[in-house]
């Protein structure tokens, strides 16, 4: 890889990982993964993951290219699940209502539409510039968390 390949390689394996390791988890308890993804219907979590990841791409966007982008993407992904976490005490009634609240269907849903174009994008990559292998792995790996969602949703 050439200078900045590796810059962007690293957080694309990061992200692929984590979403793997959240599929995995849901293959073995089923509606864990709504827990772990409760932040991307989060209002308030989203706008904070959008702000730094902006702020990321606005700082160093135009030196480092799709290394930012790539770097942006996790460093907003990651403060909005932060930011997702205050969550109020899980023993609680008003937290139970609120964990009823995010269906894991609707999750497994945000999770296949983000993944499909990405690894659709992934796949025109490698004809045109861009990167194509990081893509189509994060793309690749949202889809393995979405469809096994999807079927611990169907195995209830």
């Amino acid at each position: 890889m050439a200078d900045g390949g590796t810059s962007l390689l690293a957080p694309v394996i990061v992200i692929a990982a984590s979403v793997i390791r959240t599929a995995l988890t849901e293959l073995r308890d089923p509606g864990s993964a709504r827990r772990q993804w409760a932040f991307a219907v989060n209002a308030r979590a989203m706008a904070a993951g959008a702000m730094v990841a902006s702020a990321i791409i606005l700082i160093g966007g135009q030196r480092f290219g799709w290394a930012a982008a790539a770097w942006a993407l996790l460093a907003g992904a990651l403060t909005a699940f932060i930011t997702g976490r205050d969550a109020p005490d899980p023993t609680s009634a008003a937290a139970r209502s609120k964990e009823q609240a995010v269906p894991e269907r609707q999750i497994a849903k945000v999770l296949a539409a983000v993944g499909v174009p990405l690894t659709l994008a992934g796949v025109a990559m490698h004809i045109l510039p861009g990167p194509g292998f990081p893509s189509l792995v994060i793309g690749l790996a949202l889809l393995i968390a979405s469809l096994s969602m999807a079927a611990s949703t169907l195995r209830r």
